[in-house]
């Protein structure tokens, strides 16, 4: 029965290869900086409309009473 041929080898890292990854692993954080934003923004959107629609479904005078600053 013959032998079984070595799995291949991967090729030693070269310099270009660690930059590049190096590159993309900081592209990579980046983007996930700038989703992170958008989903705190996204939410922070959402709460401000939910909040809105809830005080013009109940009512101005209902939700801020005419002395509610003197609660305080």
């Amino acid at each position: 029965m013959p032998e079984r041929a070595a799995p291949p080898a991967l090729p030693a890292s070269t310099r270009q290869h660690q930059r590049d990854v190096a590159e993309r692993d900081s592209y990579h954080r980046d983007r996930e900086h700038i989703e992170r934003r958008r989903q705190l923004r996204g939410l922070l959107i959402l709460a401000l409309i939910v909040i809105a629609i809830s005080i013009a479904r109940a009512g101005l005078a209902r939700v801020f009473p005419p002395t509610w600053w003197h609660l305080w």
